[in-house]
Parts: structure tokens; sequence; C-alpha cells
């Protein structure tokens, strides 16, 4: 017994070791500037699929495609986990509320609170704008996140901002499995599928995803290993092993992002407009129950209305098809106005601010607003929030 016992000691020293060294030697290769080796502001989520951590302050670091430092600024989540300022669920009853929710663009650690949109809109309408966007989010995010804090605002109006960028692509299964982008998986990613080859890999998925959530969040914060493990390493297998699973991609040797622009060619496509569609449909009917008014945005990605962007050399046209910028602009207007809700795009905006000054409002490969582009965000938007406010009213 003692012999066994001490192999067992043996095994696991030795494991130890192998661990703390790879936990050192992870900094070396992965780091690659500035960008890299900092501890996300967000952990795990079984409810939301992750969330950002309450009380956090520190710097976000805006980066070029070299890794080179183009812009930092102080960020501080509050206690309700928003990037925003300190808030409450209680509200004051003669000031107008609006949540309002997204991605990184509304999140928007790229400029000083004092420079985003819905500060700027606060300023100007009077209104309380509660940013409760979070990096990475689509709609099937939103709309758990929703149901599980934001209703608690009581808001007057929730304002959606959907990213055509990369919105539809991540409410997609197969698209998401096959697109990492240093998040852990969605626990309920692929959840209807239920045998085969890709149903295996949603399984694996959605494990991941329970075991990042189940992480003590001390040890999320401490280990490079085991974030990257959750995150990168099992996107990296899941990208490996379920390809030929997941589907054949829209352009081979491309990435699949610019498969927005155009009506859906691949089953992932059409899979993926199917969910967007639907978890839309359930969000909009969240927020009405709520008693909220809804409205939706549709923000453009740069590359739509800069030829310029350094992205199309990424996207360049392949194999006889033309990227067409207008098509999820048009194809989700027509959903939201079969549905009565109120919308609008910032294409116009944006592509005014460029013809008009030469400048995109974003940073150049990072793709989030500057504060330019915030500017232009809050001018276009004034107007469609007070319209909103009044008919709550």
């Amino acid at each position: 017994m003692r012999g066994v016992l001490l192999r067992i000691a043996s095994v696991g020293i030795g494991l130890t070791l192998a661990l703390g060294l790879v936990e050192l030697g992870l900094p070396l290769a992965l780091d690659r500037g500035p960008c890299s080796g900092q501890v996300p502001f967000w952990r795990p989520s079984a409810v939301a699929g992750w969330t950002l951590v309450p009380n956090v302050v520190r710097d976000a670091v805006v980066c070029d495609e070299h890794g080179r430092e183009v812009a930092r600024h102080r960020i501080a989540v509050n206690a309700l986990g928003l990037r925003d300022r300190p808030r409450t669920f209680e509200r004051r009853p003669d000031r107008a509320r609006v949540v309002v929710l997204g991605d990184s663009y509304v999140e928007a650690m790229q400029v000083d609170l004092e420079e985003t949109f819905l500060s700027r809109l606060e300023r100007a309408t009077g209104a309380e704008m509660i940013d409760a966007g979070v990096s990475g989010y689509s709609t099937d995010n939103e709309l758990r996140a929703f149901a599980e804090r934001d209703r608690r605002f009581g808001a007057d109006v929730v304002l959606l901002v959907f990213f055509v960028g990369n919105d539809v692509l991540e409410n997609g299964a197969r698209l998401y499995l096959e697109n990492p982008h240093g998040l852990p998986p969605k626990p309920w990613v692929g959840n209807g599928e239920t045998s085969g080859p890709l149903a295996r890999c949603f399984g694996v998925a959605r494990g991941a995803a329970h075991v990042a959530d189940a992480l003590p969040d001390a040890l999320w914060r401490a280990s490079r290993l085991v974030r990257w493990s959750l995150t990168g390493g099992v996107g990296a297998l899941l990208r490996a092993a379920c390809r030929d699973a997941a589907g054949p991609a829209l352009v081979p040797g491309r990435p699949e992002l610019f498969g927005v622009y155009g009506a859906p060619e691949t089953i992932a496509w059409e899979e993926a407009w199917a969910a967007t569609e639907a978890n839309l449909a359930a969000l909009v009917a969240r927020v009405r129950e709520s008693g909220a008014e809804v409205g939706v945005v549709l923000a453009p990605w740069h590359v739509e209305y800069d030829p310029r962007s350094v992205l199309h050399l990424l996207f360049a046209r392949g194999q006889g098809r033309a990227w067409d910028f207008r098509y999820p602009h048009e194809r989700l207007g027509a959903r939201l106005s079969e549905w009565n809700v109120a919308w609008t795009s910032l294409a116009p905006a944006f592509a005014a601010h460029h013809a008009a000054t030469g400048r995109p409002g974003a940073y150049a490969w990072d793709g989030h607003w500057d504060a330019e582009g915030h500017a232009v965000v809050a001018a276009a938007l004034e107007p469609f929030v007070a319209t909103l406010l009044a008919k709550r009213r």
C-alpha cells in the first residue's frame, strides 16, 4: 500500500510540476504585445454564456494588426456587472430609463466612459441610458441576460444594438463551433442535435462551457492555462475535429464573417439566419412582456462603407461571389417591420461621415468605434430614442 501511495504521490507531483512549467511558459508562447495576456473583464456563466465581473477596475488596450498599442482607457465595471457608472435596479419615478443591449460596440471599452454614445445620449435626452453590452454577445446571449437581469431595471425603452458584422454568425451553432473568438462555448450551443458526429461535437462544447462555469473565480483569474484551455484550446480542438461534421465552408480558405453579406448558401448560414430571427422574435416578446417599448439599431461593420479597410484583404471576393452589404440590413429590417418593431440602421450615418471626412469612425484593424464614431452614433440615435420615449409616455 505504501508503494502505491508513493507512486500516486510521484505522479501527482510530476503533473503539478509539468502544469506549473506550462503555466510559466504560456506567456512566451501566447503573448504578442499589450493586447495579449490580459485577464479578461468577464468570466463564464451558465446562464448567459459569460458576464462581466463586478467591481473590476483596470486598463483596456486597443491594438493594431501587428499587436501594437493604439489606445488605452481606464475601465470600471460597476457592482451590477455593467461597464457603466454606478446604477441600481431601483429607479427615479421622474426620470425615463433606457436599457441598451448589445455586444462590445455597446460595452465600448475602446473609449472613455464620457465619450460613449450612451453617455452622449444621456446628456442629450436626460434619460438614464444603462449600458448592458458585453463583448461577444449575440442575440441568444442577450435574450438570456435580459431574462436573468436586465428586465429588473424596469426600463421604459429597451434598445437592442445588433452588429451585423458577426451577430448572425454567432447565433448559428455550426458557425459558432467553427469560428471561435477566444470565448468559452455557449452552454446551450447545438442543444437540438440528438445524434451523429455533430451532436457529439456540440456535447463536448457544452461540457467545456459547464466546466468553465464551475471554476472558482480565483482559479479563473490566476491561471492562463485554465483560461486558454477552456476558450482558445477547446475552440481549436472543436474547429479541427468538427469541420466535416459542421458542413462546407462558404468560401474555402476564407473566414466566414463576410457570409452575412448575401443570401445564405450553406446549411450553416441557413441555420444561423433561422436562429437569428427566432432569437430576435423571442427577445422582442420578452421585452414587450416587461412593459417596455422596444427598438432595434442595426450597426454596420466599417468594411461596408470604407473600401480601404485592411479587412477587405481577408475577405477578397472569391468563387464568383459578390458581397452585398445591403442584404443583412434589408432582411433584418423587413422582419422587424413585420413584427411592428421600430428600427433604424446606422449605415447611412457612417457612410455620410466617411464621405465627408474620409475617416471611418472606427479603429482601422480593431473595427470598434472610436470617439468620433460614438459621436456619429449618438447624433443618429438621438431622434430615434426620443421617438421611442415619446411613444412610451
